[in-house]
């Protein structure tokens, strides 16, 4: 259902004028099913050396994680601490070694304050990289889903 919500959602887009109404919560929870997926394959493949490529899709999951957080409390989302719940989830399920998660949470909070510093409120275009980025979030998490399953 989540890949058949991913293949439509790129054929029709979402009107942006939604945010906040129960059309882009939808694409929010359907994003966040994604990403719930991954986080409930990655236990799996904790015992398996991950790959350059694996730990790069990691790095940028956690940099749109902290984007999203701000852009979505701009935007009066009133989703709380969702996506910082989210970013706990993937560094307690991936159990990185002490670099990695060093790296992960410090792009987390880079990307954060980027957002913050650029959308003091909510614009046309908060909405517009909210949306993008949800979008590559979820090819980022079926990505790396594709990988564990081999």
């Amino acid at each position: 259902m989540i890949i058949d919500y991913v293949r439509n959602r790129q054929q029709k887009l979402i009107n942006l004028s939604s945010i906040g109404t129960i059309e882009l919560g939808r694409a929010i929870l359907a994003g966040a099913a994604v990403l719930l997926t991954l986080l409930v394959l990655m236990p799996a493949a904790m015992g398996a050396t991950r790959s350059t490529a694996s730990e790069a899709d990691l790095v940028r999951l956690s940099e749109i994680l902290g984007a999203v957080h701000h852009i979505r409390e701009v935007c009066n989302a009133n989703e709380g601490q969702l996506w910082r719940g989210k970013m706990q989830e993937l560094l307690k399920l991936e159990a990185p070694d002490a670099a990695l998660k060093e790296l992960l949470i410090a792009r987390f909070n880079r990307a954060y304050h980027q957002y913050r510093l650029a959308y003091t409120r909510c614009t046309g275009q908060a909405r517009t990289d909210a949306t993008r980025l949800l979008d590559e979030g979820a090819a980022l998490t079926e990505r790396l889903a594709a990988r564990i399953r081999g």
